[in-house]
Formats: C-alpha cells, structure tokens, sequence
C-alpha cells in the first residue's frame, strides 16, 4: 500500500511555529488566513549579544533578554541573511489558511404608538444567514510515524481540502416602552430577541494535528458546526432627571441564553473523525441564564459659578449573575462575564478644552473551559486608569492626547488549584500614549 503525495515534505524544527487567523464583522463578511514565512536560521553570526535588552517584566529578574528596538533594527539591516524554514512556513499557512464568506438578508417590520406620557415600539426582524468555507485539514507525522501502513523517514504534512455550508433563519421580535411618569421621571422596558453569530476565526475550517513518532496527537481545531449564539433579554430602568444635564438611574436585566460559545480542552477524543490526545475547540454550551443590576450617576455641574461650571462626572456599576450548563451537565460561569463591573469618570468641558480621567474596574471572569474545574482559565480582576485631553484650536482643528494605562495594570490568568491558585499568564504593558490632530472640513 503506498500512501498519497504529500502537500510539502521538508526537514522541521521543532517549536518554530506562526499562526494566521483573521475576523470580520459586517453584512456580508469575508474572512481569510494570511500567508506567512518563518525563519528560524541565520547565515552569518547573531547571537544575544547582538540585541541584548534588560528585562521588562516586573514578576521577576529573567535576564538576559533580547531588546525589542535593537533586534527590529538588526533585522532591517540583516533580513537578507535570515534562512526560511519552508517546513514550517508551510505547515501554518495550509493549516491556518482558510476563506470564508458570510451573507445575510434581512427584513424588518416596525410599529409605533405614541401619546403624551407614553411611547410604545414593537418590531419583528427576520435574518437569513448563508455561510460557505473553505480550508484544510492537516496531518502532520513526525520521522518515524506511519501514515496509511507506510513508515515516513521525515517529518511530513498531508493536506486534506474541507468545505463546511451553513444556511438559517431567525426570527427577532422586540418591543420597548418609555413612561414618562411625571416631568423628571421616565421609565423604560424591553424585551427582544438577539443574535450573535460565531466569529470566522472560531468557525472556520481550521485542522491542526501534530502527531509524533509515540502516536500522541495534539490538536488545534476551528469548528464549523457553531451555532449562534441566541438569547431572549428582558430590561427595565427608571431614570430620574434631578437636574439639568443631570441624572441618576437603576436598572434590572435579565437573559436566557442558548448555545453559548466557550474554548474547551478536551483529551484524549476524537473531533470530525479526528483522533487527539490533547486538543482545545470552541464548542457550544448548553444554556444559559443571566441576571443583573446596574446603576449609574451622571452630571455637568453648568449651575456652578465659572470656572466651575465645566466639571462633570460619570459612574456606573453593574452586577452580573452568569451561570451556564455544558453539553456534559457540568455548571460554570459564563465565559468572559464579570461579576462586578465599575467605571468612574472624572473631567471638564468648556470651551475649547476638555479633559476626562476614567478608571474602569472588571471583576476576574471564567476564560477558557478544561476538561475539569481544577482546570479551567481564569483572568484576576483588573483596574485600568485612563486619561484623554482635547484642546480645540479652531472649528476645524483639535489637538488631542490620549493616556492609556496610567497605573499599569497587569494582565493576569489562572487556575484554580487544590490549595491555591496556580499563574498561567502574566503580562505587564506600561502605559500607551496617542496624541495627534484631528481636522474637520
């Protein structure tokens, strides 16, 4: 028995590897993988020495490290000397590679009743979805595998052509109804139908599996059988406008969700036919159900005395109960759904100045589902302060800067451990500053 032609056989090596994913959003969206190269030989000297850096991270003292400005600046000057590793290259350009199209019809039917004090809006929005994808299937045996009965005596990849069709039809009604109680007061509520459809990079046809010359099998796999995710909401609010440009608000939402879309690992299974050691897909869960608080404060203080008269201020607070059921009974938090949330915000407007200060609060959120609780991802709460300043030096001009991450706030995920928590990501990222000029015509 002979096996097929390979797409691409070449010496590898190991650990050198670069992804392409891309994601679109629009009516109609498009969505494809990028070529890329990689190189992991030099033909010449280049050592550490050459980009050697200080380290950044303040978690700890992990010198020596490259510098980024000086290994940019060796590139650009000796790029021409880099040696392309056309195994790997090829590799994650056939199983990253993909092209996926999106179109979507839409219609929509609206009814209004209004009187004096009350306004009611009802609507129904009708969707049909078709989704066609291309990508590849890939199968990579290390020197020593055996693919169809044949011993391979090099590192091989072997390309299978996918195409995955979708087509489905939604029905969206909604209605909506503002009180005006008496002069100050308004109350609001709505219920309605939402749609959310999987991102290309989750449901595109991307097939990665890694087997080595023991036959374990490590898999990264996009899925195409993802469903949207659907939810009926339901909100309520009463606002009270105590003064002008002035208003406190308080809130209540509520949400029953179906399909929600989570990352998994799983071990040791098989995904489209695809046997796998270890591989981590997007998946949909069970159901979903979400209930929620929220209350904000805001005011321009223009009754204050000048210069006074240009302050403002802006908080809200939310508090979110998410849980959601998996396809295997287990019960978790729904991914990337904080508990807390709060932002405050602090500045002036007047005249040709403005300037804001905000910091925004995000309570630790489940990230990505493992095969048990032990290991599931978790991302610490995060406290992000922010500052932006716009200066208008004509009606048709604006001087701007912005402030990013004043308090560099660090980025950190998680797992939950027996005893304690185990660090599986810690990043720090300083503070960003854009400033530029804006024109107006």
């Amino acid at each position: 028995m002979s096996s097929p032609p390979p797409r691409n056989s070449s010496n590898r090596t190991p650990g050198n590897r670069d992804r392409a994913s891309h994601r679109a959003a629009g009516l109609p969206r498009w969505g494809s993988g990028r070529q890329r190269g990689i190189y992991d030989g030099y033909d010449g000297d280049f050592t550490l020495a050459d980009v050697l850096g200080k380290p950044s991270y303040g978690l700890a003292d992990i010198a020596p490290v490259p510098d980024l400005g000086k290994t940019r600046d060796f590139l650009d000057a000796n790029g021409g000397n880099l040696e392309l590793n056309q195994f790997d290259t090829d590799l994650a350009n056939i199983a990253e590679n993909y092209d996926a199209k999106e179109d979507v019809l839409a219609t929509y039917l609206q009814g209004r009743f209004q009187n004096e004090t009350l306004r009611i809006v009802g609507g129904l929005r009708v969707e049909s979805t078709q989704v066609n994808m291309f990508g590849n299937r890939v199968d990579v045996v290390e020197e020593g595998g055996t693919w169809n009965g044949v011993v391979l005596d090099e590192d091989t990849i072997f390309a299978t052509p996918v195409q995955v069709r979708h087509s489905y039809t939604d029905w969206l009604p909604s209605l909506n109804l503002r009180a005006d109680l008496n002069p100050d007061i308004v109350a609001r509520a709505g219920v309605y139908k939402s749609l959310a459809r999987p991102s290309f990079g989750k449901m595109a046809p991307r097939f990665l599996i890694e087997e080595n010359d023991e036959g374990e099998r490590e898999g990264t796999f996009g899925n195409p059988d993802l469903k949207p995710y659907r939810a009926w909401n339901a909100d309520a609010t009463l606002e009270y406008y105590f003064a002008p440009k002035a208003v406190i608000q308080a809130g209540v939402f509520w949400k029953s969700v179906q399909d929600f879309i989570v990352d998994t690992n799983f071990e040791n299974g098989t995904f489209n036919g695809i046997p796998y050691t270890e591989a981590t897909i997007p998946m949909n869960g069970d159901s979903a159900r979400v209930l929620g608080l929220e209350a904000s404060y805001s005011q321009a203080f223009t009754l204050l005395p000048a210069p006074f008269d240009g302050l403002l201020v802006n908080l809200n607070y939310t508090y979110t109960d998410a849980k959601g059921d998996l396809a295997d009974g287990r019960r978790i938090p729904l991914p990337a759904s904080s508990k807390h949330n709060f932002n405050a915000v602090l500045g002036y407007d007047k005249g040709i100045a403005s300037f804001r200060i905000a910091g925004a609060y995000r309570d630790s959120y489940l990230d990505e589902v493992g095969p048990s609780a032990e290991e599931d991802r978790y991302v610490r709460p995060h406290f992000q302060l922010d500052l932006s300043a716009k200066l208008r030096v004509t009606d048709n001009f604006t001087v701007f800067a912005d402030l990013v991450n004043l308090n560099n706030a660090k980025y950190v995920a998680y797992q939950n451990g027996p005893s304690t928590r185990r660090l599986l990501q810690y990043e720090e990222y300083k503070w960003t500053a854009k400033f530029g000029v804006k024109a107006n015509f």
